[in-house]
């Protein structure tokens, strides 16, 4: 904040003295935009957005409304149904994954979800039992499943539906289950061997 003030005054003192600017109204103002966008600025290289979307939806209603519900093609079975807008959980709670091959040829995940994203999962699950879950991946339908049981350990299951290319960005984004530890490390360079003579 302090770098802030710092800016305005030296911009303040440099559009008096060089531009002419004496209209103190004028000048307030160009100093407060002056502000925001080194402020704008440091809030946009703070924290990148997730590279990959994962969404869990609950099964919708026809009668929610279009702000509330989607109608979404399923691919097993193939039928439309009615999606509500707003997820369960986002890729925001996800900690790890472990990535396997799905039933359908491409590849499926368990996703381990942070503590907010666990008991969100865990509350979904007891209350939609024997209704669909529905996973999108950056927006398309990538698994749908029925809710059987409660889901107690704050693992998500997704069956297949993740393509390859996915699979890799996930790489990228998270560490692997059992693997947080090392995720994001670089890997220690071993030290050259020296032949003996």
């Amino acid at each position: 904040m302090r770098q802030l003030q710092i800016l305005s005054i030296l911009i303040g003192s440099y559009l008096t003295r060089r531009v002419g600017i004496r209209n103190m109204k004028t000048l307030r103002l160009i100093m407060i935009l002056c502000a925001l966008f080194a402020t704008m600025q440091a809030h946009a290289g703070a924290k990148k957005s997730p590279t990959l979307s994962i969404r869990l939806h609950g099964e919708g209603s026809s009668t929610d409304g279009p702000s509330f519900s989607s109608e979404v093609q399923l691919h097993n079975p193939p039928v439309k149904i009615f999606m509500r807008n707003v997820p369960v959980t986002s890729e925001r709670d996800i900690t790890a994954f472990h990535p396997f091959p799905g039933n359908d040829g491409q590849a499926g995940a368990y996703f381990r979800l942070d503590a907010h994203g666990a008991n969100k999962l865990h509350q979904f699950s007891v209350e939609e039992k024997g209704r669909t879950a529905i996973i999108l991946i950056n927006g398309r339908v990538a698994a749908n499943m029925k809710i059987s049981e409660a889901v107690k350990d704050g693992i998500l299951y997704v069956p297949g539906g993740i393509q390859r290319e996915e699979i890799l960005l996930l790489q990228k984004q998270f560490p692997l289950i059992g693997n947080e530890s090392e995720f994001g490390k670089k890997p220690r360079r071993q030290a050259k061997q020296v032949p003996e003579q």
